[in-house]
């Protein structure tokens, strides 16, 4: 196995293809459909960071990482949004997920700024084993995007936790 850690802009087509399976088999929206949203220029940006882990020259584990852009009160900072983690069927229960999420706990840190996802209620308590805080639906919005997902911050402030977030989803 082989951890790589690499920006839009030079992922080469047959790791685009592949990410794409990966994703369709938990998000069964259609090869297509998940081309198109992965080609979305609002999605996914030319500087996002992919971390994906190759088993026989096949992704089995994947994250997308971005920068974005935040506002608690009238003071814009940037973030990184998290999205997309997820880990081949074939591949769970051998801690893979524990080992992109060390080495984006280490890209976070190092780049010095907050980490936001979205998440289903059942899986609140594996991103808190990471150090993400579960923020309370009242004290946070998603600029021009819906959702009845929970968001959790990573590497920002209790203070600053405690205001409120407007978090931009598909820009910077």
């Amino acid at each position: 196995m082989k951890f790589y850690k690499k920006q839009t802009y030079k992922l080469k087509k047959n790791d685009i293809e592949q990410i794409i399976r990966l994703k369709n088999t938990q998000w069964k929206f259609g090869y297509q459909s998940q081309l198109k949203w992965f080609r979305n220029k609002k999605n996914i940006l030319s500087t996002d960071y992919h971390f994906y882990i190759k088993k026989n020259k096949r992704i089995i584990s994947y994250v997308q990482l971005g920068k974005r852009k935040y506002l608690i009160g009238s003071k814009k900072s940037n973030y990184i949004l998290f999205r997309t983690l997820i880990v081949s069927k074939n591949e769970r229960g051998k801690n893979l997920s524990q080992l992109i999420m060390q080495n984006v706990q280490k890209f976070i840190k190092k780049k010095n700024l907050p980490c936001f996802l979205l998440c289903k209620k059942k899986l609140i308590p594996f991103y808190m084993r990471y150090g993400f805080l579960l923020l309370n639906k009242n004290k946070f919005k998603i600029t021009k995007y819906k959702t009845i997902l929970n968001g959790m911050i990573f590497n920002l402030s209790r203070k600053n936790v405690k205001s409120f977030v407007s978090f931009y989803y598909n820009s910077i």
